[in-house]
């Protein structure tokens, strides 16, 4: 038998150089992705390259066609969707397939998404069925929200916006907010630590964020507090917030009396704007505290819902109260749900005829939300758009 001869043409045009080889046996190869693909969601990382091999070169091109299909990640938000083709040059046997991921600074669970042969010329599929999974590894340490939801209004019939903390900087206002640190068990046997740490309280994107993390087999939060700095007594005070959601998750829009720290609680009073159990993130509560001294405490209060499939960690809602000395109404979304009277605390004293501080925290477990369980996501955060005061 005569030896092999390659005819070789050049595309003058094109710059492509092909070859066939001349009474040579045609070979038909199988194809296959050899492993995943997975990488962090970062500059490093913007394109994840899946090899593609060949179980041998071949004597003729092999044309690939490819596209990609989401699974958790989404296109355009996680991952840049493609559907093309490439070609493994004849005397070659692998190639790579591209895909660009959305780099973003937020936090995410994990995702996939799957890069799939639709059909090739010249070769085979390796089992008739080939298909790579990339996962994007998420390490970022913000959360994407959108502005969704109930705006309160600017301005109120016969009174004044007096002070806000829009939260529009770039860090925490240190003239309206302090912080409480430790308090690991405080009273309601809670199991988070408080901290003044940026990973669990920052200003980001117009909006306050409060993060609560797991670390090991601890717990971390913020609870930021504008005693001493901003005090009020009465008003139509307005709080937009995105609450946090699960087993053990406690977040809180409160007010103590300005004169804790000589009279102490339940004496100097505490007004509940906001509170919700995690396993009900559904239900908000408002509620005031009062008490001549901790024997004596005593509270009143009522809850109020969403419609059957909606939860306040959705989007944003109005958390609000209007206080004057005849007594407290609370509204969510500007609706009243509740309200108390002067004479609400009978025999006891009744505090709420002088100045409040503000106070926002998330909790983690205690006696009334529970404990977290292997339900419960972490980090959760609460997000406050402002806190306005009217007078």
């Amino acid at each position: 038998m005569k030896p092999a001869l390659f005819i070789c043409t050049l595309g003058a045009l094109l710059g492509i150089i092909g070859c066939t080889p001349e009474e040579a046996p045609i070979v038909v190869p199988e194809i296959q992705f050899p492993i995943d693909i997975n990488g962090l969601e970062n500059e490093e990382n913007r394109f994840f390259e899946f090899p593609l091999v060949l179980n041998q070169s071949t004597t003729r091109d092999v044309t690939v066609y490819f596209e990609t299909r989401p699974l958790t990640a989404e296109e355009d938000t996680d991952f840049i969707p493609s559907q093309d083709s490439l070609i493994i040059p004849c005397g070659t046997a692998s190639a790579t397939i591209s895909v660009e991921i959305v780099i973003d600074d937020f936090i995410e669970e994990d995702e996939q998404f799957r890069v799939v042969i639709t059909g090739s010329k010249g070769a085979l599929l390796a089992g008739g069925v080939q298909e790579a999974i990339g996962t994007i590894i998420n390490d970022d340490t913000l959360f994407g929200i959108d502005n969704a939801g109930h705006v309160s209004a600017d301005s109120y019939p016969g009174k004044t916006l007096v002070w806000s903390d829009e939260f529009d900087g770039d860090a925490i206002d240190l003239q309206n907010w302090t912080y409480d640190l430790g308090a690991s068990g405080w009273g309601n046997q809670e199991l988070q630590n408080y901290t003044s740490n940026s990973e669990n309280s920052y200003v980001s994107d117009g909006n306050l964020f409060i993060v609560a993390k797991q670390e090991g087999i601890h717990y971390s939060s913020a609870r930021m507090k504008s005693i001493g700095l901003q005090e009020f007594q009465y008003g139509r005070i307005d709080v937009r917030a995105i609450l946090p959601y699960g087993q053990g998750i406690w977040p809180a829009i409160w007010m103590l009396g300005a004169n804790f720290p000589s009279s102490g609680w339940p004496s100097c009073g505490e007004i509940d704007i906001m509170e919700l159990i995690g396993s009900s993130p559904n239900t908000v509560h408002g509620t005031i505290h009062f008490g001549a001294d901790w024997t004596q405490h005593n509270y009143v209060g009522q809850g109020t819902s969403l419609p059957f499939g909606e939860t306040f960690a959705d989007e944003f809602h109005v958390f609000s109260i209007d206080w004057s000395s005849e007594g407290i109404t609370w509204y969510i979304d500007d609706q009243p749900f509740y309200s108390v009277t002067s004479g609400v605390t009978g025999g006891q004293p009744y505090p709420f005829d002088n100045p409040f501080f503000f106070i926002l925290n998330i909790a983690v477990g205690g006696q009334w939300p529970g404990y977290p369980d292997a339900t419960t996501t972490f980090p959760q955060f609460m997000a406050v758009d402002y806190v306005r005061v009217f007078q």
